[in-house]
């Protein structure tokens, strides 16, 4: 009997460390609330570089975002394929005055790596040439061509409704408006200078007259 016993206790103690051991069989899955997160990369012409959607990119840059698993806050992975090039996609005319041009490529993600369960990321599409001011950020530039969503500190939530559960949240962004014209501090500063000049040359007017000797 007491063989038995510590035959039995050997079997479960075998079992305890068994199950103590990491195994990928015995592992269990990563949870379906995986971060995930847009990010948003510039090119140097050799490769992605990654960015904020606060930064202003100047004139001529290619800008990709890309929707992927990023833990602990990483940037995720940058978009997939080949570098755009800006000569190929917005040719070598230059952007209009107070705007800047440039190439923007959006990935939705990997439909099995990236995307949240039940949703299926769309289709990817072709990089596109776009315009905005010559202070808009990356996020702005994104919204000029996108419906996009940002929460509280201008992170991206959602582009073109991607992903759906978190497009409920954040705040719609809107593209930056256009230079409005000379500065309004400018245009006063102008018109005190000219006001100063007329007021100068009535007074010189005046002192010539009173010089000048009656007949």
């Amino acid at each position: 009997m007491l063989r038995a016993y510590r035959v039995v206790a050997g079997v479960a103690l075998g079992v305890a460390a068994l199950l103590s051991l990491p195994s990928p069989a015995l592992a269990s899955p990563p949870p379906d609330g995986s971060a995930r997160a847009w990010g948003v990369w510039l090119s140097d012409g050799t490769a992605w570089l990654a960015a904020g959607p606060g930064d202003s990119p100047p004139d001529g840059s290619v800008v990709g975002w890309r929707f992927s698993v990023a833990p602990d806050g990483a940037a995720g992975e940058p978009p997939g394929g080949d570098l755009p090039s800006f000569e190929a996609v917005c040719g070598g005319d230059p952007a209009g005055s107070g705007h800047k041009r440039v190439v923007l490529a959006v990935d939705y993600g990997d439909a099995e790596a990236d995307a949240h369960p039940s949703e299926q990321p769309p289709a990817r599409v072709a990089p596109a040439c776009v315009a905005g001011a010559e202070n808009a950020t990356t996020a702005q530039l994104l919204a000029a061509a996108s419906r996009v969503r940002v929460d509280g500190s201008g992170g991206v939530t959602s582009v073109d409704g991607y992903p759906a559960a978190p497009a409920r949240g954040g705040t719609a962004l809107t593209a930056a408006p256009p230079p409005a014209g000379p500065p309004a501090l400018l245009i006063a500063a102008g018109a005190a200078a000219l006001a100063l000049l007329a007021a100068g040359t009535a007074v010189a007017a005046r002192r010539r007259t009173k010089a000048t000797p009656t007949r």
